[in-house]
């Protein structure tokens, strides 16, 4: 697995930050690390992102923390963290303090479901990927159909349910031979990957 330097991840990280307009981060973040600069692969990515979710926390900041320790260590980790969250916060500060004083008027929600609408297309379609590449047998495709069942028309309590099919997943694939988690590399190999243009932020 290809590591990458701090300074690289930090700017890849800031301007995924400040670039993830209107909810859905995780699909910004399949779109800046595997699929325009293959820093990690799909498999990778989706083994982060369930932890992220299974996690207590914010699924952006969780997701930053451990893809920034998959591509650099503690290191990258804590200034994933930072990256992400830091840029976004000041420039909340910013617009809140502007929307207070009626800078943007009336062109604000219509700015609000503009934006809206393109982060639906941008999240369904990384769904999709994810999905096509996560549902691989039938076994993951039934307890995918449980798991919505339950949390969407039963309205079951959504922690119950994930520690259920969790463990559902753990038996149904135990005996199944389930593939070995891909970790991060090891320290030695940072590689520089494909060039950021003006890093391309």
């Amino acid at each position: 697995m290809r590591r990458v330097s701090l300074l690289r991840l930090i700017v890849v990280f800031a301007w995924t930050g400040l670039s993830s307009l209107g909810g859905g981060r995780s699909a910004y973040f399949h779109e800046a690390l595997v699929r325009r600069r293959g820093l990690i692969g799909h498999d990778e990515f989706v083994q982060d992102f369930t932890l992220s979710q299974v996690l207590p926390g914010p699924n952006f900041s969780n997701l930053a923390v451990v893809l920034g320790y998959r591509l650099a260590g503690f290191p990258g980790g804590f200034w994933g963290l930072v990256a992400v969250v830091l840029p976004g916060a000041v420039s909340l500060l910013i617009a809140g303090a502007l929307y207070a004083e009626g800078a943007f008027g009336g062109t604000a929600a219509l700015l609000m479901r503009g934006l809206s609408a393109a982060v639906v297309g941008l999240v369904a379609i990384t769904s999709l990927r994810i999905t096509r590449g996560s549902l691989r047998g039938l076994r993951a495709v039934a307890v995918a159909l449980l798991t919505f069942v339950a949390v969407g028309p039963l309205r079951l309590p959504t922690v119950a349910v994930v520690l259920v099919m969790i463990a559902l997943s753990v038996a149904l694939q135990w005996g199944a031979g389930a593939p070995a988690a891909v970790g991060p590399a090891s320290p030695g190999s940072v590689t520089p990957g494909p060039v950021l243009p003006g890093e391309d932020t």
